[in-house]
């Protein structure tokens, strides 16, 4: 009966495929003794190579040795050549600075994994169950995670499957009983001192016991409502992602805020955690207080407003956008350019040009409206007449792009007074080995503009303006 329910498991999920090679990884215990029994008695149905792997944890000595010996004699009498690694675990937890739960699931997973591809098996199958479901569940519950981490284990995740993930305990026990199988039972799993374990020996059991039932299929269910719900969501906030973003390119993300402004902020919020992940290159790190921070940003931040992400991003936010950005730690070397105006200005360190363009308005309604379309972080505009008169003061100012110089002086848009780049730098909280990349728009030791920044109040369009210089960045292929 748990064979047909797995190969139904197996079908539905589309979990293997005629020919498949797949490792799997069996540590003595009734599940994994079961997973492999099952997938052996399948295997000439559907020309599966089957490659058992057992890690020694080295946490348990002489009983780790018997799991061992027993998982090798167990495959042995199956005529399957099975492969035992022994790797120090608690080693690793005090080298990477981790508990023994993790540096134990990442040894096992990093050597599923490398003998794999030494062996050219297409899949990884592990052998957890509905209760190791609904465990997962509870403790992604207790630490505060959010829809997401409620989908709880997936039947398929890149190359690895979860065959058994239908199947309960009692149904795998019986299984193994049924077929003359043998199992042994790690002493660890009866130590509350993992947090699995104290949910699997004290919390679940009182738990069952206050409400009068095993929840475990409460939870269940409560899960394939959410993986439902958020496939829903997920769908709808690519969609959106889409639509919102404006530039897209390695470390570097800016969102059109007139696309992700009116967002839901369920919506919202799954659109700036993937322009986080596409920014950092990692699918982990941005935490529940820096998304609600984000969508603060969105709402609540004034132009030029920054906040500090984890995994060493920025995101800036601007007229018409918000950016999400990778922080380098590469110094630039100096550079500066002549800048043409009006016409095009190559910035060759940096890949990239600078546009300008004198415009002259009929009238002021006509003027800001125009601005009022086209302003964006890499698009700003200045009152051309008052950067002419600064260069025909002195003769020997000329308008320039380049990168932070000492003594520069920045007036920020709307400020009171003038101060050293240096300090409006520290005060907007920009790193300081990412000060040097910031290209700017200057006469002399004036700043006019910090690109994808401010812009400077000296300088700036009033009703009085009656030309415009209009200034765009854009990034080279």
């Amino acid at each position: 009966m748990l064979k047909q329910q797995v190969l139904d498991t197996i079908k539905k999920n589309d979990l293997i495929k005629y020919g498949d090679g797949i490792v799997v990884g069996i540590s003595g215990g009734y599940d994994s003794v079961c997973l492999l029994h099952i997938l052996y008695s399948i295997a000439e149905e559907f020309s599966l190579k089957l490659y058992p792997v057992h890690i020694n944890h080295m946490l348990r000595g002489k009983e780790a040795m018997r799991d061992e010996d027993f998982v090798l004699a167990f495959c042995a009498r199956l005529g399957l050549d099975a492969t035992a690694v022994r790797t120090d675990v608690a080693q690793k937890a005090r080298n990477e600075k981790i508990s023994l739960e993790e540096a134990g699931r990442n040894a096992r997973y990093e050597t599923f994994k490398r003998i794999a591809a030494e062996k050219s098996a297409n899949k990884i199958a592990v052998a957890h169950s509905r209760n190791d479901q609904a465990e997962t569940l509870l403790m992604r519950i207790f630490r505060g995670t959010g829809p997401e981490g409620l989908k709880g284990i997936e039947y398929k995740r890149d190359n690895i499957i979860r065959p058994l993930l239908d199947a309960d305990r009692a149904q795998i026990e019986e299984y193994v009983g049924s077929n003359g199988l043998k199992a042994i039972t790690d002493s660890s799993n009866l130590h509350t001192d993992y947090f699995r374990n104290r949910i699997r020996l004290n919390v679940l059991p009182e738990i069952n016991r206050a409400v009068g039932t095993d929840i475990t299929e409460n939870l269940l269910r409560l899960s394939k409502i959410i993986v439902a719900d958020e496939d829903f969501l997920r769908y709808n906030s690519e969609l959106y992602y889409e639509k919102a973003v404006l530039v897209k390119r390695e470390s570097f993300i800016e969102l059109d805020l007139r696309v992700l402004a009116p967002l839901h902020r369920a919506v919202g919020s799954r659109v700036l955690r993937q322009a986080f992940i596409d920014a950092s290159g990692v699918a982990t790190g941005l935490e529940y207080v820096h998304v609600e921070k984000l969508l603060q940003l969105v709402s609540d931040g004034r132009t030029g407003a920054g906040l500090d992400l984890p995994l060493g991003c920025r995101a800036v936010k601007s007229y018409n956008s918000i950016t999400i950005q990778k922080q380098e730690d590469e110094k630039t070397e100096k550079f500066e350019y002549c800048l043409k105006l009006p016409g095009h200005t190559e910035i060759n360190i940096l890949n990239s040009r600078i546009n300008s363009e004198i415009l002259n308005f009929n009238n002021t309604e006509q003027c800001k409206a125009f601005i009022g379309r086209q302003k964006g972080i890499y698009k700003e505009f200045f009152d051309f007449e008052k950067i002419k008169n600064k260069l025909d003061i002195n003769k020997d100012f000329q308008p320039v792009v380049r990168n932070r110089r000492d003594g520069d002086i920045f007036k920020p848009l709307k400020a009171n007074g003038t101060k050293k780049l240096k300090e409006y730098f520290i005060d907007i909280k920009i790193p300081k080995n990412r000060r040097d990349g910031f290209p700017l728009i200057a006469i002399n030791k004036e700043i006019i503009w910090i690109i994808g920044n401010k812009t400077s109040d000296n300088y700036k369009v009033t009703d009085n303006t009656k030309s415009v210089l209009m200034i765009s960045y854009e990034q080279l292929d």
